[in-house]
């Protein structure tokens, strides 16, 4: 294990996870998206999210967002786009490890364990090098309302094999109480280093790889203020769905 050393920056809050909105409202239907990037990008320069009204997954890295739609078309958004759903933190790594032999994301993440050990600590996760195979995801935008639930909508979703290429996975591991209001377990989404591809991450297999690890040390909800989440019902227990919805099926 090797240690990741970066300088401080005083204007930075590294390694607290910000989240706006919750994940069992948009799992339940709420997909309009309430922030704008300008907004987030004061709280964090990684993370992850969902796009407005289902359009795709997002991925923020190195303070850049980039959305991939159901098309498979990546591109850059601009600070004025909006989410429904995000995590992100300023990411500075406190632990470094390598998988140099080949390895399938059962066997990588058996690796990821050893460092990412605590089962009530929650931890921020980039995954860069070379994949021989990654197995992405994404939702084509649903527009009438009312939305429905998430999970009724799996059949809509565009799966993506990509292969033989370089690029980062961006993503986090959360504890098991914070499912509902965010995602327990692994989550994650990718983006190549050529910015053209990525999408929700659901299965992929190594060939050389850098992980780095940050554990998280605060935790900020940002409660969305529109009428529709005001008045959303959430005594409904979606647990079962909001894994479906990670897994893709």
């Amino acid at each position: 294990m090797s240690q990741t050393k970066l300088k401080d920056n005083p204007t930075k809050n590294y390694n607290t996870l910000y989240q706006s909105g919750t994940a069992e409202s948009f799992i339940g239907g709420l997909f309009e998206a309430t922030l704008p990037l300008k907004d987030l990008k004061e709280h964090g320069d990684f993370g992850l999210g969902a796009p407005g009204l289902l359009d795709g997954e997002l991925v923020i890295h190195n303070g850049h967002a980039y959305q991939t739609q159901a098309t498979g078309k990546t591109t850059e958004v601009p600070d004025s786009f909006k989410t429904a759903l995000v995590f992100v933190t300023f990411f500075k790594p406190d632990t470094t490890f390598h998988i140099k032999a080949s390895a399938n994301q059962k066997e990588a993440l058996a690796q990821l364990e050893q460092y990412a050990k605590h089962k009530n600590a929650a931890y921020a996760i980039r995954i860069s090098g070379k994949f021989n195979t990654i197995k992405t995801r994404a939702f084509p935008p649903y527009t009438q309302k009312p939305y429905p639930p998430l999970a009724t909508l799996l059949d809509r979703q565009k799966f993506f094999d990509i292969r033989n290429t370089t690029g980062v996975i961006v993503g986090y591991k959360l504890p098991p109480y914070l499912n509902g209001l965010s995602i327990e377990g692994y989550h994650f989404h990718f983006l190549s280093d050529d910015k053209s591809q990525g999408g929700h991450v659901l299965d992929f297999s190594a060939g050389d790889l850098t992980v780095e690890i940050a554990k998280i040390k605060d935790f900020h909800l940002s409660i969305p203020q529109d009428e529709d989440f005001m008045n959303y019902n959430f005594k409904t227990n979606i647990h079962n769905d909001l894994e479906k919805v990670e897994k893709g099926h």
